[in-house]
């Protein structure tokens, strides 16, 4: 019976060595499989994150046309209004500030003809 009881052993042995063969095989292919998925999920997560960025880029560009756009309408709609309550124009303004510069000259002139005129 101690034979008997030495060929299990014998037997167990090989088998273990197989075993271990096996278990660190599947150790490498559990270890390619997570870099392989963990690869795949940092490729899709950038991926997402350009279109992320660039639907971003194309909101901002549509805003900032429609921004513009309010700002036109709405200068647009200030200036009719302006014009309607009889306010003047830059325009305007400039042109009656250089009159005034214009009198502001003569009139000096004509203060210091008078100052000779006396003396």
């Amino acid at each position: 019976m101690s034979r008997t009881a030495s060929k299990p052993r014998r037997t167990t042995r090989p088998a273990t060595r197989t075993s271990q063969v096996d278990f660190g095989k599947l150790q490498k292919s559990a270890r390619r499989m997570i870099e392989d998925t963990r690869d795949a999920a940092f490729a899709s997560a950038q991926a997402a994150g350009k279109a992320a960025l660039a639907r971003a880029g194309d909101a901002r560009d549509r805003t900032i046309g429609a921004l513009g756009q309010l700002e036109k309408v709405f200068e647009q709609r200030v200036s009719r209004a302006v014009t309607s309550l009889g306010v003047p124009s830059a325009k305007e303004v400039r042109e009656l500030s250089r009159q005034v510069a214009q009198l502001q000259a003569s009139v000096d002139r004509l203060r210091r003809s008078r100052v000779r005129a006396r003396a």
